[in-house]
């Protein structure tokens, strides 16, 4: 707050952070982060308790191409694709549509829209191209700017992606764009440098792929030589989920994140913790071997906390919100039944989670939505005790949702006062912090107890 106030300088809050604390900007955090708006895919920024605690906020990025993605239940409007807005040709009408996004973005307190794509229609085939405008560069660019202009009146961020030349989606982590520098700039960078000339993008997402021998994630010529030097781009760099990198001539892993922070790549999206993830202790040794530098950390620090000065991310913590807004959001959230202040139960030592049948009020057409954290990654299931006085003819049904996805439903008949155990597997889970929603088909039903538990852990960075 200080230095949005001008009382001290960005460089001299920045050189408060210690190195822990720079490590720890530089991961992103998702999906699902309870840190921020529920069901969304990443948090950023301010990541951790000592980082809040200095007035660093937390920031909210969210899906996607077709509108607001909160996969924990929580409603929003469906956008035409990419496509369809490339055939309006129509700036104005793109304008008007997206003025409204921001201002339903804003009400969900998520900062930035992981949005627009922007890649050429380079074949027909790609099974992106329903996110992206159109095969020509000019039409991309001056959509992809209408869509980053408007949503930037509610001072709400655009992502434009992916940056660049991301052609296809089979083997997209490994099939490179080979290309001219006229066929790059002429066609492939085009759109995104009027995106961020004309439009005034402020985020931009790198790809999983590499153009030219390098993975873009660790691309120094795309992120800092062309887009911030040539370009005047000042705002943030971030990886697509779980990218990857190289060094030159070598090949890409998703451990290998030097060539990224010396890249301007500020981002990498994304952990489940960003206090507590395991390569924190890779990073660390590489700053201290001078593989990276602390210079290099300060700089994409200052890249992010620069973001973050000019989001509503800032303004909230401040409490510089109107009155008007907040009277808006609150209107917003009771229309469409928005998740908020969910409990959140945690593993035990044993990798269990056992919720207590008083959380559950069944009743037909209905839903309860609550988070669990798991601090492990494997194959789970989940065990019900369930009761039901009704007769047998009775038809009793139970949707279990994961992340706004259908799991499993569970399907029995009256139980005439018995008591019946259900398992079914809930497969394997990524990331710790998930939403689990119960959906009720029909009344008279019970449920005692539910039990979630760790099947089967693994290590992922050695697949069987």
């Amino acid at each position: 707050m200080d230095v949005l106030d001008g009382k001290i300088s960005l460089d001299q809050f920045a050189a408060q952070l210690n190195d822990e604390d720079l490590l720890q900007m530089f991961l992103g955090e998702g999906m699902c982060s309870a840190k921020v708006t529920p069901g969304t895919a990443a948090a950023f920024g301010g990541v951790t308790d000592r980082l809040q605690n200095m007035g660093i906020p937390a920031a909210c990025c969210s899906d996607g191409p077709s509108g607001i993605r909160m996969d924990c239940g929580t409603k929003a409007f469906s956008l035409p694709n990419g496509t369809l807005l490339g055939c309006t040709f129509n700036e104005a009408l793109v304008g008007e549509l997206f003025e409204m996004t921001g201002l339903e973005l804003r009400l969900n307190q998520i900062d930035s829209l992981l949005g627009p794509g922007m890649n050429i229609h380079r074949n027909p085939l790609n099974g992106r191209n329903f996110e992206y405008i159109s095969e020509d560069p000019y039409v991309t660019g001056k959509i992809a700017a209408a869509q980053v202009t408007a949503m930037r009146k509610w001072d709400v961020s655009a992502t434009i992606k992916y940056f660049c030349a991301n052609n296809q989606e089979w083997h997209r982590r490994n099939a490179e764009g080979i290309l001219s520098e006229r066929a790059l700039r002429e066609i492939y960078l085009k759109g995104f440098e009027i995106a961020v000339k004309e439009g005034g993008a402020r985020s931009v997402m790198t790809t999983y792929g590499p153009v030219n021998g390098l993975w873009t994630a660790g691309s120094y010529d795309l992120c800092t030589k062309i887009l911030r030097e040539e370009w005047g781009f000042d705002g943030i760099v971030m990886t697509d989920w779980w990218a990857e990198a190289n060094e030159p001539g070598q090949p890409s892993a998703k451990t290998v994140k030097a060539p990224m922070i010396a890249a301007q790549n500020d981002l990498y999206m994304c952990v489940p913790s960003s206090e507590n993830d395991p390569d924190l202790a890779l990073l660390s040794e590489q700053l201290k071997s001078g593989r990276i530098t602390r210079g290099q950390l300060v700089r994409n620090a200052k890249n992010i906390l620069r973001f973050l000065l000019h989001s509503p991310a800032m303004q909230r913590i401040c409490g510089r919100i109107s009155g008007e807004e907040r009277e808006a959001a609150k209107a917003m959230a009771d229309q469409q039944d928005a998740v908020t202040d969910l409990d959140y139960f945690s593993m035990d030592a044993s990798g269990t989670i056992v919720l207590d049948g008083s959380l559950f009020h069944p009743k037909a057409g209905e839903t309860e939505t609550f988070g669990i954290t798991l601090n492990k990654m494997g194959l789970y299931s989940i065990s019900l005790e369930l009761q039901s006085d009704l007769g047998s003819l009775a038809q009793l049904s139970l949707s279990i949702f994961i992340d706004n996805r259908l799991n499993t439903t569970i399907s029995l008949q009256g139980l005439e006062g018995r008591v019946a155990e259900e398992k079914r597997e809930l497969g394997f889970q990524i990331g710790s912090n998930h939403y689990m929603r119960f959906y009720y088909g029909a009344n008279g039903l019970n449920i005692r107890k539910a039990v979630i538990r760790l099947e089967k852990a693994f290590n992922p960075r050695q697949p069987e």
